[in-house]
């Protein structure tokens, strides 16, 4: 039997396209053996992990709607001022997303180890400057990895844990395809929110230029991650997510339609499936890439690109 892994990409608040996406996957009766997550793909894979059903994921979609900006991003722009005039590690204080992940893990469920699915987590360490999996050790508690995962620098502070300071996956891996290769993946569904397939008019501004940049360097490693995964035996269905790319990261006001969005996006790939193959943009438009055709049939094979990875054991003794 093929061993399918679902890959979910960090992405913000623009987390429920993922989960309307989930939803039309279990519609067609595909589900996973086991999930990889980063950032808001971290969270989505747990809480999918957790309760790996169509009940599920309505209730992950109720989650969703009724987290508000306040409840992640407490205070205005005077205190987000304050904090770095102060030189605190963030511009919002973690209190508020710890608050909101903690309430939605249910009575008993507190490590890897409870979860109905496997599920691995990323996190960045800045101490080391590594990728380091959740997953593995199944006593590794799921609240700190999962926000740790979800902890954006520069807008939350890092999570200290076991000596590291952990910061969001996507600073080292958006998109977690190459994990999902080396557990064993044959088949993978990555729903991906981080890579933009579309040339974009001129950017202007500080800001702007900074953000679309740092972008750039996440799908280029987004780019490289996929061509490895293409030179590999396993099929890769690559879906971008790419509804509401423009909102605020402090909007959660779109709730609605950006599962809505997901479902629909999901719903039309499946109706005409383009696997091994990754859309790029192109200053002419989008060039569809496959992975190369060997003499004889069949694609070639190269061994993925490793990372500097540090698999997270419990601690001796």
């Amino acid at each position: 039997m093929t061993r399918r892994a679902f890959v979910l990409s960090g992405g913000g608040n623009r987390g429920p396209l993922q989960v309307g996406a989930l939803k039309a996957l279990l519609e067609r009766g595909i589900e996973p053996d086991f999930l990889v997550g980063t950032s808001a793909g971290a969270i989505n894979a747990v809480a999918f992990a957790i309760d790996p059903t169509s009940d599920g994921v309505e209730r992950l979609a109720a989650a969703w709607r009724r987290v508000r900006r306040a409840d992640i991003y407490p205070g205005h722009l005077f205190t987000a001022l304050w904090r770095l005039l102060t030189h605190q590690d963030s511009l919002f204080d973690g209190s508020g997303l710890r608050r909101v992940l903690q309430a939605h893990l249910p009575p008993g469920v507190r490590t890897f180890g409870d979860l109905r699915r496997p599920c691995y987590v990323t996190a960045a360490d800045l101490r080391t400057q590594r990728l380091i999996l959740f997953g593995e050790d199944p006593s590794a508690p799921l609240l700190e990895a999962v926000l740790a995962s979800a902890s954006v620098p520069v807008i939350h502070p890092p999570v200290r844990f076991r000596n590291m300071q952990l910061v969001d996956g996507g600073v080292v891996a958006a998109v977690p395809i190459t994990i999902a290769i080396e557990k064993g993946a044959e088949e993978l569904y990555v729903l991906d929110l981080s890579f933009i397939p579309q040339v974009l008019p001129p950017r202007h501004g500080v800001a702007e230029i900074a953000m679309t940049a740092y972008q750039t360097v996440l799908s280029e490693q987004t780019l490289d991650d996929l061509y490895d995964a293409l030179q590999t035996p396993a099929t890769v269905h690559h879906i971008c997510l790419t509804a509401f790319r423009e909102i605020s990261f402090l909007d959660f006001s779109k709730t609605a339609q950006m599962l809505e969005a997901g479902y629909e996006a999901m719903r039309r790939y499946l109706e005409n499936p383009r696997p091994n193959q990754v859309c790029e943009a192109t200053a002419e438009g989008l060039r569809t890439l496959a992975a190369p055709v060997v003499p004889g049939g069949g694609r070639g094979y190269l061994p993925p690109r490793r990372r500097r990875l540090i698999h997270l054991q419990a601690p001796k003794g």
